[in-house]
């Protein structure tokens, strides 16, 4: 794999504007059209999407800074000025798909709009967002595993490298395993929402709780290979919260087809859905 020299990609007036930053705009982009496009597929208001988004991305990004300075504010003890710099890193996607859907859950209240109605559309489009974001780590040489010296190993600059790690030059790069492995699972929930008609047995709310149990259990795998985990005692964090995330889309494809029946996706009518939120 390519290296990378300045995790700086320009400066405007003073400001210099990083790799890190443009890499995780570029994912929000991406999930977005996505998001859009399955909108406008499932006869939705895309506008929907673009009202949301920005309330999504801002408690995204504030619940992705929290949980990694509850694991880390050692770190910022001595200078917790550099705890509001995100420019540099430091994000966690538990935290951010916790604080973002709170926020759309909220959102969806103030707007009268039925959560279920675009929960499956909102989460096809975060794995995207996710793969794309994952580049952010490979600009600021972070979140790669052991070392390798495999043909696609990524070359690490010494200051970046675990003591433990120092002679090594070339280590796993598991952000590259998320990043096509979360394509993986965006291509497969698309998929089935494009392809609800094939799949009548899918269920409102059922992308999502694939969705917890597949990044649930690659982040598990792609975690046992990291050398720089946030821990939970003696585990990394990711371990904590990828079960929990395992566990939860399990009971709730159980939950929904039993004591909580949930409606069939290709039972969903726009036009009727509309009509609840805008009477006449």
């Amino acid at each position: 794999m390519p290296t990378l020299n300045d995790p700086i990609a320009f400066t405007i007036l003073g400001l210099s504007i990083r790799w890190y930053a443009i890499f995780i705009l570029a994912g929000i982009v991406a999930g977005i059209v996505v998001m859009r496009r399955l909108a406008i597929a499932r006869g939705q208001d895309p506008e929907f999407i673009l009202d949301l988004t920005p309330i999504i991305v801002i408690a995204g990004i504030i619940g992705a800074r929290i949980y990694y300075l509850l694991l880390r504010w050692n770190d910022y003890v001595n200078d917790p000025g550099a705890a509001l710099n995100v420019r540099l890193g430091g994000l966690t996607i538990h935290g951010a798909l916790v604080a973002g859907t709170i926020a759309f859950l909220g959102y969806c209240w103030w707007r009268r709009e039925r959560a279920f109605a675009w929960i499956d559309i909102i989460i096809a489009g975060v794995p995207f967002g996710q793969a794309i974001g994952r580049w952010g780590n490979w600009a600021n040489q972070e979140a790669f595993g052991t070392p390798t010296d495999l043909p696609w190993a990524v070359t690490i600059a010494p200051q970046h490298r675990p003591p433990q790690y120092a002679e090594f030059s070339t280590f796993h790069p598991t952000f590259l395993y998320e990043c096509l492995l979360n394509l993986v699972i965006g291509a497969l929930l698309v998929w089935l929402i494009l392809n609800r008609e094939k799949v009548r047995w899918m269920r409102e709310g059922d992308i999502v709780w694939l969705y917890l149990i597949a990044y649930g259990l690659i982040r598990w795998a792609i975690e046992s290979v990291r050398t720089d985990s946030l821990t939970i005692g003696p585990w990394p964090a990711a371990y904590w919260f990828s079960a929990a995330f395992i566990l939860a889309g399990v009971a709730m494809m159980i939950v929904r087809r039993t004591i909580w029946p949930g409606r069939l996706m290709v039972d969903f009518d726009p036009e009727e859905e509309a009509a609840r939120v805008h009477p006449a």
